[in-house]
């Protein structure tokens, strides 16, 4: 059943609000969201049902227009991304906001800050996050404001460096405030609480220290997730480690920027734990997770099926590292069917070969049953491929007859691969081929694995796209 009233999502392409429009959706909200970047959006399954307004926030005109016919608002930016100068930006915002909000009638705004004690000495991320909320308050529209410690979730930056940084270390050094505490909160938690603040007459005009069930220093937020994952990693508190170091180190290693990487490991320098629990009286329906099985959850996502991927164009590339994964992608336009090009992917493998530099498959089967591994095991020749069949040293994870194909390496490596196929037609005769092979990486080993062999894995799969086109076209 669908709700009258129509709720703003602003920060619709960061994590949180990108895990909070689909469930206000499941309820039956109808929701507009306002971004910089609409391409940003691309890919994401809810875009259809939802009203985009595209703009900063800084810009009254586009405010006003995003805020016609709002009840509810939230309030989910941050400027972090744009350099020294964020916190003017951040209150700037923050007075752009509450001020159009008010002009239009909005009645509520959700607000989503940082958990710390205002009277420490905080960085300037944490301290910036408290001001945006007292400013919010300064208006005539009703605020509820949240403040959450470390995020925990598949995709959420705080979790993504914790994940990054222990996966790749076996002795982490750290500053002195390592030993800090925090309260991690699993984001099914955040969204509860977000969800809930929507019909909660009783939490409007109040301010929310929210936390997962567990306390523990953020050390131990990096020696969970290590025992989780089966690895051995110790733990070295160094004084005077500089933030700046530390930021690039996490630039380089982690999918967060340098930027934002500096100002969310300087808000560390604080314990950050709820000292009021009324969040739990107000909101009994929501129940805290303990961090390791917000962790745990975190893990069982590592799968590409969970992944919304984000193409620029039609004709494009890319390599990043994103939610556990190294992920390599290629696009290519075919003068073609759906079903002839599908053919085509879903023919590859055993007798038949896998197209291109067939020797290197088969010599990569040969070492891994060297190593105790399944090796090449061919395929079924004699009928189309369904769900479960192996296929050399793959098995078929996800068939969708002319749309898709994903294969799950059970090879023996330090990680887990896929490779994966996409079909969309564009037009009649016109299809739109993408093909995307993932690796999680486990530990400092499957790191090694995927940078090592980066040069052979991009020489083959570029040439395999290459030659499944030319099949393709063949078989018309």
């Amino acid at each position: 059943m669908t709700s009258e009233k129509l709720v703003l999502v602003t920060g619709a392409t960061g994590y949180v609000g990108g895990c909070l429009v689909p469930r206000l959706l499941e309820k039956g909200y109808r929701v507009r969201v306002l971004v910089r970047d609409p391409a940003r959006l691309s890919g994401r399954t809810w875009l259809a049902q939802v009203d985009v307004v595209v703009g900063d926030i800084l810009s009254p005109h586009i405010l006003k227009q995003a805020m016609q016919g709002i009840s509810t608002t939230y309030y989910l930016v941050h400027n972090m991304a744009s350099g020294g100068n964020y916190v003017e930006k951040e209150i700037n915002s923050a007075r752009n906001f509450v001020s159009a909000a008010g002009v239009a009638g909005v009645e509520h705004i959700i607000y989503l800050g940082g958990l710390a004690d205002p009277d420490d000495d905080l960085g300037l991320h944490m301290r910036s996050r408290i001001q945006t909320g007292d400013i919010l308050r300064q208006g005539i529209v009703t605020v509820t404001e949240f403040r959450s410690s470390l995020i925990i979730g598949s995709g959420s930056i705080s979790f993504e460096m914790i994940r990054y940084i222990t996966e790749q270390f076996p002795i982490l050094f750290g500053p002195v405030w390592i030993k800090k505490r925090t309260q991690p909160i699993s984001i099914q938690n955040v969204l509860d609480y977000l969800l809930s603040a929507l019909d909660n007459q009783n939490s409007r005009g109040r301010i929310y220290e929210i936390g997962g069930k567990d306390i523990i220093t953020y050390a131990e937020t990096m020696t969970v997730y290590a025992r989780l994952r089966g690895l051995k990693r110790h733990i070295i508190a160094l004084p005077g480690m500089p933030i700046n170091l530390m930021s690039k180190l996490a630039g380089l290693l982690t999918p967060v920027p340098a930027r934002i990487a500096g100002p969310l490991l300087g808000g560390m320098r604080s314990n950050s734990v709820v000292r009021d629990d009324v969040a739990v009286r107000d909101f009994p329906q929501v129940h805290p997770l303990n961090y390791e099985t917000s962790v745990s959850m975190a893990l069982d996502r590592l799968s590409p099926g969970f992944l919304e991927l984000i193409w620029k164009n039609d004709n494009s590339s890319f390599r990043i590292k994103r939610e556990g994964f190294f992920v390599e992608g290629q696009q290519t336009r075919i003068r073609a069917r759906p079903e002839t090009v599908y053919r085509a992917i879903t023919g590859l493998g055993g007798m038949r070969g896998w197209l291109y530099m067939n020797w290197l498959w088969k010599f990569r089967g040969f070492l891994d049953k060297l190593v105790g591994g399944p090796g090449f095991r061919g395929r079924r020749e004699e009928s189309a491929l369904v769900q479960g069949d192996i296929l050399d040293f793959y098995r078929v994870e996800a068939l969708e007859p002319k749309q898709r194909m994903r294969l799950k390496a059970e090879l023996k490596a330090p990680g887990t691969g896929w490779m994966e196929w996409r079909i969309l037609e564009k037009a009649e005769g016109d299809v739109l081929l993408t093909q995307i092979a993932y690796f999680a990486p486990r530990g400092l080993p499957g790191f090694l694995y995927w940078y090592i062999l980066l040069p052979i894995h991009h020489l083959v799969f570029t040439g395999l796209i290459k030659a499944i086109v030319h099949q393709a076209s063949d078989i018309q």
